[in-house]
């Protein structure tokens, strides 16, 4: 189980694709978001897949990662969570799983939201049904909320990126 104190320097990353990807990510954006949804079997942890998906294509700087390489011992994708700048998780309910157990491993949330708490979903068994409405409520909310946090970037430039990362390009 990896937790935030294996975090390792972008150059001591053995597995290149996720070297890259943390490399690549800063120097296009400055600072990424993590985002993930519990994955739960109701309709409502359905819905935090759902709802990661759609922020990922609304938000230039947001990607989503898998957050159980933290716990498979698995180093590359492990890594490029623990290198995000900013982290959001989606919990299907008031339970907050998958928010609970990346605190637990000394991961910083840096947004948390519960489907039935935060946003009066009722959490039905499978079959895992919800709507796009209900993405579409979710998905403007964090937008807002990424927004008044100024966490939502574009494109830095080479100077910009210079300035605040800097990466041997060699490894």
């Amino acid at each position: 189980m990896f937790t935030i104190k294996d975090k390792k320097k972008v150059e001591d990353i053995q597995t290149p694709t996720a070297k890259k990807n943390i490399i690549t990510r800063h120097q296009k954006f400055g600072q990424y978001i993590t985002v993930n949804g519990c994955n739960g079997s109701s309709n409502l942890g359905q819905l935090t897949v759902a709802v990661a998906n759609a922020i990922r294509d609304h938000v230039p700087n947001a990607f989503v990662d898998c957050p159980y390489a933290l716990f498979a011992d698995v180093e590359g994708s492990a890594q490029v969570i623990l290198h995000a700048d900013y982290r959001i998780v989606f919990d299907g309910c008031k339970s907050r799983c998958l928010t609970k157990a990346l605190e637990g491993l000394g991961v910083n949330v840096t947004l948390s939201y519960a489907m039935d708490e935060d946003f009066g979903f009722e959490k039905i068994p499978q079959p895992a049904t919800y709507s796009q409405e209900q993405v579409q409520i979710v998905v403007d909310k964090v937008l807002s909320d990424l927004r008044e946090k100024g966490l939502i970037k574009e494109k830095f430039s080479q100077e910009e990126t210079k300035k605040h990362f800097s990466y041997d390009q060699k490894n």
